[in-house]
């Protein structure tokens, strides 16, 4: 550098070529994150598609094989028992074999589902077809949101997974597209079984596109393999948690962890609370049903076919504009306002039905309800229990802690979408969204007392630990004045001293104090749940 002056050293040569290949390292790892991205949430594509699809296709084929409304629901509901299901037997697999290969498996059963729907010659083989497609939603919805979420670096972990959330949403709107287009071009046999059918093709693409992408990082340290882990992490700017030793944890060893921990226990019921939340809210109910709600509405059949559409893209829009809010403002604020949002829509729309509807201002007024209440329920309810229970469990248990959430998810769903319509016949259709009115206001009160924010964070098992092992909250007590002490500070045995002593070690180190006071520190030896009385000096 003899040519060069020292004030512009800092400028030399020899550092621009550094800074390039920099630069161009960082573009490499950008766009195979994209590249893994797009393939996983076609993955959320299915799932909206397949789910979606059915709204407006219950419709064609309750006019082609003049099906009851048992029948309907029988078509529509048993899809979701067996994703309930497949999300239930799904997350020991996905602990011993990774999230690869169940993302694999389910979209092989997507496609074997829907070509079977599309070939499905009456009810029965259509039934089988949904058997099928309800396999592969289950094992898609427990294990994608995971994978995004071990593969994203943290700082846009969340808007990551809102991606896989966004595609289900978009899913559900190409649904509705595909199922006008049906109406007007195909005849009326034919209608249900293309609709449904074509969603073989992008689950084939999925199938062939998986099979270049790598396995989560996190699962890989999990089981030993360290180099491969830390290789895939550098790739996508990830994070690799250092192997423990242990590949699974099997049911039994997590409930008695459950049993002993208790910040294990507040996991467990945050992230299946959420997912019942999220389905008992009655996002499902509309979109599974919104062409009978539309007409409950007093809209015309072909009418409500057409604005499904318009549903789904309400939805997708409240999604779209909260993914990067998720990292910018938080979990706690959008799932808190979206439950309060999403509560208040659903009691203007009862509101509506109990007034009648009976002018083209009433029917406004529904229609306005149900788009505002999609808006806020993709605002915060579509992705946030999803992105929270892909972050809150430990590594060794995240996939049976997954695979019980979705399993959660998908029994609520279930149970919704086989008594929905019976539940909203004419007489009781005020009274069903009034009640369901009132979920997501509970669920408000509830998040707003246990809801950690998780928000940038790294999330490594000990920080976990440290985020949801607070101490209990207990009420105000009178305590007994210390006991007597004899010569050289030993308790006078005359005194019993407290009939339930809370200065136990035990019971100091259950709620975090730093040990007893009279023997001067914790003893690590002593098990948390030790009632013994404190030692003599």
């Amino acid at each position: 550098h003899a040519g060069y002056k020292a004030d512009s050293f800092a400028a030399a040569p020899p550092m621009a070529p550094m800074a390039e290949e920099e630069s161009k390292s960082t573009e490499e790892r950008n766009w195979r994150l994209v590249t893994l991205t797009a393939f996983a949430t076609l993955g959320g594509f299915l799932f909206g598609y397949d789910t979606g699809v059915v709204s407006g296709a219950e419709v064609f084929v309750r006019e082609d094989l003049s099906l009851s409304t048992s029948q309907i629901e029988v078509v529509v509901s048993i899809t979701v028992g067996f994703a309930a299901l497949g999300a239930a037997v799904s997350g020991a697999p996905m602990q011993r074999y990774g999230r690869r290969p169940i993302i694999m498996t389910a979209s092989a059963l997507y496609a074997a589902g829907s070509a079977t729907i599309g070939l499905a010659p009456g009810l029965a083989v259509l039934v089988v077809g949904r058997v099928v497609l309800g396999l592969g939603v289950g094992l898609s919805s427990m294990a994608i949101p995971v994978y995004l979420a071990e593969v994203s670096p943290p700082a846009i972990r969340g808007r990551l997974v809102s991606c896989y959330n966004l595609s289900v949403v978009v899913g559900q709107a190409a649904a509705c597209g595909v199922n006008v287009l049906a109406r007007a071009t195909l005849g009326v046999s034919t209608r249900w079984r293309v609709s449904m059918g074509v969603a073989a093709v992008p689950a084939l693409i999925q199938l062939v596109g998986f099979l270049g992408l790598p396995e989560s990082p996190r699962w890989l340290a999990q089981v030993g393999r360290l180099e491969e882990a830390n290789a895939v992490a550098a790739s996508m700017s990830a994070e690799a948690t250092p192997a423990s030793g242990d590949e699974t944890v099997s049911l039994g060893a997590a409930l008695d962890a459950l049993r002993r921990e208790a910040y294990l226990r507040r996991i467990f019921r945050l992230g299946f609370g959420l997912m019942a939340l999220q389905q008992l809210a009655g996002i499902n109910t509309i979109m599974y049903f919104g062409a009978e709600i539309l007409i409950y509405c007093g809209f015309k059949e072909s009418q409500s076919v057409a604005l499904t559409a318009a549903l789904a893209i309400a939805q997708g829009v409240g999604v779209a504009v909260s993914a990067p809010l998720f990292d910018l403002l938080g979990r706690r604020l959008l799932l808190l306002t979206s439950c309060l949002l999403s509560s208040a829509c659903l009691a203007v729309l009862a509101v509506a039905f109990a007034l009648g509807i009976h002018a083209a201002a009433h029917e406004a007024l529904a229609l306005l309800a149900v788009v505002t209440y999609l808006l806020a329920f993709g605002a915060g309810l579509s992705s946030g229990p999803w992105i929270v229970n892909a972050e809150i469990y430990p590594t060794k248990m995240r996939g049976l802690g997954n695979a019980g959430a979705t399993t959660v998810n998908w029994a609520t769903n279930y149970l919704v979408s086989a008594l929905f319509l019976t539940a909203c016949q004419s007489p009781r259709r005020a009274a069903t969204f009034a009640a369901l009115a009132a979920v997501p206001l509970a669920g408000a009160i509830w998040l707003a007392a246990v809801l950690p924010e998780t928000a940038g964070k790294s999330l490594t098992d000990d920080e976990l630990k440290a985020l949801f092992d607070r101490p209990a909250k207990r009420l105000p007590c009178r305590r007994r004045p210390p006991a007597k002490l004899g010569y050289h500070g030993v308790r006078d045995e005359d005194d019993p001293g407290p009939e339930n002593p809370i200065h136990s070690a035990g019971a100091l180190e259950q709620d975090g104090a730093p040990g007893s006071p009279v023997g001067g520190g914790a003893d690590s030896s002593r098990g948390s749940g030790a009632d013994a009385d404190p030692p003599r000096v």
